[in-house]
């Protein structure tokens, strides 16, 4: 893609609602205003349950609209649309955290990362990852898309986290979350033997 001079004023910035953003855009934006989200085609399908070609059209328009961009690893929010994005309240997600558990020192997140990265379990579809400065995030979708489930790697721990809201769904969460921890120890063997979790840190 070519390079895009982006002029740092507010005003030349605008707003999400100033643009030709339509809803399906908007969802999309929503799934990319992570810092440093990316996400493949098919993992923003999936999230967000929207056609093919719908979602072709969405990411088309927010290419001209220079809001985004694709790199190696998929699609992500451009330095214009990062911005747009911070300043728009309605694109968040809110998480809740289901279990901690501590990662021996010798542990590196690349190493779960490589591992767990791309893997789909019994209910729970692959959709991307989300680094930032100070952890990674590999991020599930419920398989009938009514809550994520990330694991986020920080160092010495590791954090599983949901977008549940209702009671079902915040059962189904905390039982992918131990089908999480349990896939996770299995690369490490009796390393995680020493590994606690905090029961305390579950939905409510």
């Amino acid at each position: 893609m070519d390079d895009i001079i982006i002029n740092s004023s507010n005003e030349e910035r605008g707003h999400i609602d100033e643009l030709d953003v339509r809803p399906n855009d908007s969802k999309v934006l929503d799934v990319l205003s992570e810092n440093n989200s990316n996400y493949t085609f098919r993992g923003i399908m999936r999230k967000l349950g929207m056609h093919q070609e719908s979602l072709s059209r969405s990411l088309q328009r927010l290419h001209e609209l220079d809001l985004i961009e694709k790199s190696q690893l998929g699609y992500k929010l451009s330095e214009k649309g990062a911005f747009l994005a911070k300043e728009d309240p309605k694109l968040k997600i809110s998480y809740t955290p289901l279990l901690q558990t501590y990662v021996p020192s010798n542990v590196h997140a690349s190493d779960i990362i490589t591992n767990m990265a791309g893997r789909w379990f019994k209910n729970l579809r692959w959709i991307g990852m989300v680094e930032s400065q100070t952890d990674y995030v590999l991020q599930w979708l419920s398989e009938f898309g009514s809550f994520d489930l990330n694991l986020r790697i920080a160092p010495n721990y590791i954090t599983i986290e949901s977008s549940a809201t209702t009671e079902k769904d915040k059962s189904d969460a905390m039982v992918s979350a131990y089908r999480i921890i349990q896939e996770v120890s299995k690369l490490y063997g009796n390393q995680y033997g020493s590994f606690s979790t905090n029961p305390n840190n579950k939905l409510n």
